[in-house]
């Protein structure tokens, strides 16, 4: 079963930047965020946002029916 990509570039790039931002908030700096829970939730957050521009389809957009990939 192939993955139906869903994801324009742009929004392919967002996704990254996001994702590198909270994983670095949430694992690697953690002195701006004294909640342990919410360090772990944002860098699982972002680890989330970077496999879905890894695999150019989002699973939520996929539930809604939304669709940026434009060819």
């Amino acid at each position: 079963m192939a993955i139906k990509r869903n994801l324009h570039n742009i929004d392919i790039a967002i996704r990254t930047l996001i994702g590198i931002t909270l994983i670095y908030f949430g694992f690697v700096d953690t002195s701006y965020i004294s909640n342990e829970m919410a360090r772990w939730l944002l860098g699982v957050f972002g680890i989330v946002n970077l496999l879905a521009a890894a695999l150019r389809s989002c699973p939520i957009y996929a539930l809604a029916g939304i669709n940026t990939y434009q060819k």
